[in-house]
């Protein structure tokens, strides 16, 4: 069994409205400076960022007010894309790696965000049980309707899809549905991928999302 790493280290942090999970691929448009250096950098030296989710849309003044809207948990992203489509206008598509939780956030002076983040132990491969199987067939239709109607378009996901696995499962399932930043962030937060899962199966049920349309 591996142990988390206690060595610490200072990352680029892109606070988004959005939950990036382990496997996940994310696109984005970057226009500010800020971002847009940073990601030139991560491109030129090969490091990742950090993506966090923002809880709370109140304004942030200082980083004791970041600290309590953003997520202390996120996710590793590789810079995969970097595409000009005009001289400040840049898309992007990274996809993440692995979790960390939050330290400490201070912002640089030009607005950046950089955390103190622990790196969080990947999941174990835990093969899917029996009582998962309904939730697994609605992932398989939602990757389906995104297919045939290219929602995302090509590379949804990080190949190779691992259907069999729960934390691949559970991860999908985590980002593809229609859930606020706070319960996103705390399925992102489970160490075991099966109580994500179930915890997933719990929700889809409690709130009806078995019958979700993606439009």
């Amino acid at each position: 069994m591996t142990t988390s790493s206690l060595t610490t280290r200072w990352i680029p942090l892109f606070p988004l409205g959005t939950t990036l999970f382990p496997g996940g691929v994310i696109a984005l448009k970057i226009f500010e400076a800020r971002y847009l250096d940073m990601m030139k950098r991560c491109l030129r030296e090969d490091t990742p960022f950090g993506v966090i989710s923002i809880l709370d849309n109140k304004p942030i003044e200082s980083n004791a007010d970041a600290v309590a809207n953003f997520s202390n948990i996120g996710t590793l992203a590789k810079l995969e894309e970097f595409d000009a489509i005009q001289p400040a206008l840049y898309m992007t598509k990274s996809y993440g790696t692995q979790r960390f939780k939050v330290l400490n956030i201070k912002q640089e002076s030009d607005g950046l965000w950089m955390g103190e983040v622990e790196l969080i132990d990947a999941d174990p491969e835990i093969p899917l049980a029996k009582e998962h199987e309904k939730v697994a067939a609605l992932l398989n239709e939602i990757i389906s309707v995104i297919k045939n109607e290219d929602l995302l378009g090509e590379d949804a996901f990080k190949m190779p899809m691992n259907q069999d696995d729960c934390g691949w499962v559970s991860n999908r399932l985590a980002e593809l549905l229609p859930l606020p930043p706070a319960q996103k962030n705390h399925l992102l937060a489970q160490s075991n991928p099966r109580i994500r899962l179930d915890l997933i199966s719990e929700i889809i049920e409690d709130d009806g999302l078995r019958n979700i349309v993606i439009h």
